[in-house]
């Protein structure tokens, strides 16, 4: 069916539906390499929960489909992963980030020249981190600051 009308795998998949069924779909639907199409406009999604889902969705497809199409699209993930990081608040980088940074294994697995990007992404986001944590200590005691 996707095959022969891609829009109902781009509803399907713009609707979404749980992330646990994503190896089942990708592994038992041959099809499913055409959601390569429109993942860069799923990621684009202004809603968090999208663009977590375009990015599991991603990993799977990497490694189910190991084709120049998902370096590409594998490669948009990690450069909207790391603008993610300079823009959402701490709170939303958490759920963003604790949910897709498993993706970015994927990633390095199907494709190893997106490991210097990805360890890159990754040293940002420890940074962040770093930052957030010396932050929220600071603000809830003066004294441990004085330590640091």
């Amino acid at each position: 069916m996707y095959i022969a009308d891609p829009n109902i795998a781009k509803l399907v998949h713009f609707q979404g539906y749980p992330c646990e069924l994503l190896p089942l779909t990708v592994a038992g639907i041959p099809s499913m390499h055409i959601c390569l199409d429109f993942i860069p406009e799923l990621i684009a999604q202004p809603e968090l929960e999208k663009q977590i889902f375009a990015i599991q969705l991603l990993s799977h497809l990497c490694i189910q489909y190991a084709l120049p199409k998902s370096l590409s699209v594998a490669r948009l993930a990690v450069n909207v992963m790391g603008t993610l990081l300079t823009v959402l608040t701490q709170a939303k980088r958490y759920a963003f980030f604790m949910p897709t940074l498993p993706s970015l294994v994927s990633f390095c697995r199907a494709f190893p020249p997106l490991y210097e990007d990805i360890m890159s992404l990754l040293i940002q986001i420890g940074q962040v981190c770093a930052s957030d944590v010396a932050t929220q200590t600071r603000d809830i005691d003066p004294i441990i600051t004085q330590v640091i």
